[in-house]
This record gives structure tokens, C-alpha cells and sequence, in this order.
């Protein structure tokens, strides 16, 4: 089992004060909430960056679709307002 670890961060006013009042209205602690956003925002930033590292790696491996095909396809499948 993994152990908690104790990090630091310096926060504006603020931010503060929004953390704590939104600690207070969900009835938990500020590290609870804090822990909760980290999560979610490494979630999605990692799953971000991975996405752009894929499409990279498709680009070197010539894994591409011209813009021509790509508005063809979409064309194809949705119509078109011309």
C-alpha cells in the first residue's frame, strides 16, 4: 500500500479562500480537495500529452491523412453546406 506524501505549494489569496470555501461547503478537509484536483488535472494533462505523443509517433511512421482526404471523409459522412 502506497503512503501518503506531504507536498507544498504557495497559493495566491485567493485561491485560498476558494479552496476553503469550497472544503467547507463539501464538508471536507482542504487536502482532500486538493488532492481531488491534482488527480483530475493530471488525468487530463497526462492524457493530453500522451494523445499529442501518439500523433507524433503517427507522423514520424507516416501514419497521416492528407487535409483534402480528411474534408473528403468528413464530407462523405456528415454532408456538406456548399
Amino acid at each position: 500500500m502506497q503512503k501518503d506524501v506531504t507536498i507544498t505549494a504557495r497559493i495566491d489569496g485567493e485561491l485560498s479562500r476558494r479552496l476553503s470555501r469550497l472544503s467547507t461547503l463539501q464538508g471536507r478537509s482542504k487536502s482532500w480537495v486538493v488532492g481531488k484536483a491534482l488527480s483530475a488535472y493530471l488525468e487530463a494533462e497526462l492524457a493530453f500529452v500522451e494523445a499529442v505523443e501518439q500523433g507524433r509517433s503517427d507522423v514520424r511512421d507516416g501514419r497521416v491523412a492528407s487535409h483534402e482526404d480528411v474534408v473528403a471523409r468528413f464530407k462523405a459522412r456528415f454532408g456538406s453546406d456548399e
